[in-house]
């Protein structure tokens, strides 16, 4: 062998090792809550299955990756109709439990989504997880099951939500997606936004068949300049023809505090707003309204607003610089009523660097005429 062939061959297994370790810290940081257990999901979506399947079963996949026994104390589930089952036994570092929830799948044709409540020793608040699906009486075309299209595919609807995720962190949820014509197409991802991933187990889609991909978002990828909602987009291309924008994966991105003891979470900013909300009165249509929140910080880090989020169009908010111990500063918000109408309920979302308010509502109440 050659030195330049030994060259290329001690190149080619560092890139390979690369490449391989990238993506076992990408997957390592994937649903994982306070450095104390991953799960293999948060959500479960039986997509759409028939009243006469009867019940459904999923398994939740719990790994310990911290250095002590962590116990699953107990699974709460939103409704009657989905039972849990857990490992309840000490899991060892490096083991893994699990959960299973059963749907019963016996309350008639609707579509579904279940929270399960798991509360695991040694975390500092429950993890949230999510079943849902459609219940059907009759069966449906793969068109009208998933009406938003991209050419040839389609999925069930054009966004998809993620929950919260905290900086330094990953999340994934898998999405269907559908082949509605009569011939198998190829199909890849373009165009993704910084942070966001997605994957499928192949490339071709059979005709008139459901495949499963993978959206992931890890906050890394957005280098710690994304807070709040951020919409995640990304092109299906279809046989070579791109369709941009399709779908949007939607994540609330916030703070996270999991590397601070407690005595520090205690002794981070603490805002006391003097009012959690304002009323604006009656208005004419286009009116533009504006309204301030006065907050004074008594946690003895500075206080800071990273971004507002509001429930409205025409509003736009203005926070205060870092409001230091003792001292008070004021969110000025500004509202364009032109095309709204009715009592409007405009709720502001402050994502925040207060560990033990990380988000928070404010409320603009005003009636337009």
């Amino acid at each position: 062998m050659t030195i330049s062939s030994m060259n290329r061959l001690i190149i080619s297994i560092v890139v390979l090792f690369c490449v391989h370790f990238a993506s076992a810290v990408r997957a390592d940081a994937q649903n994982v809550f306070e450095q104390t257990v991953s799960f293999d999901k948060i959500v479960h979506d039986f997509g759409d299955i028939m009243l006469s399947d009867g019940p459904q079963e999923c398994t939740f996949k719990v790994k310990n990756i911290s250095d002590r026994p962590v116990v699953i104390h107990r699974v709460l589930t939103s409704c009657g109709c989905t039972e849990p089952t857990w490992t309840e036994a000490p899991i060892r570092p490096g083991d893994t439990g699990e959960i299973k929830v059963v749907f019963s799948n016996d309350q008639g044709p609707y579509p579904f989504s279940k929270s399960v409540t798991v509360y695991v020793a040694g975390l500092s608040k429950p993890v949230i997880l999510k079943v849902r699906g459609v219940v059907h009486e009759r069966q449906k075309s793969l068109s009208e099951l998933f009406p938003v299209s991209a050419g040839p595919v389609g999925f069930r609807e054009a966004s998809v939500s993620l929950g919260q995720i905290e900086q330094g962190l990953a999340r994934s949820v898998e999405v269907e997606m559908a082949n509605t014509s009569g011939r198998a197409v190829e199909v890849r991802f373009a165009d993704m936004t910084p942070g966001l991933t997605v994957s499928m187990a192949s490339a071709t889609v059979p005709a008139r068949s459901k495949v499963r991909i993978s959206c992931m978002v890890d906050t890394r990828g957005t280098e710690g300049q994304k807070w709040g909602k951020t919409p995640f987009t990304f092109s299906v291309v279809v046989d070579g023809r791109k369709y941009s924008k399709v779908l949007t994966v939607e994540a609330l991105i916030k703070e996270n505090f999991a590397s601070l003891s407690e005595s520090q979470k205690r002794a981070g900013a603490l805002p006391q707003f003097e009012s959690s909300s304002i009323e604006l009165g009656v208005v004419e249509a286009g009116t533009v309204l504006n309204g301030e929140f006065t907050v004074k910080n008594i946690g003895k880090d500075a206080f800071r607003i990273y971004k507002v989020d509001t429930s409205e169009g025409g509003t736009t908010v203005d926070v205060p610089e870092p409001v230091p111990f003792g001292e008070r500063g004021t969110v000025r918000v500004r509202v364009n009523t032109k095309g709204q109408s009715g009592e409007m309920l405009n709720i502001l979302t402050l994502i925040t660097n207060s560990p033990t308010r990380p988000i928070i509502n404010l409320f603009v109440i005003y009636t337009v005429k």
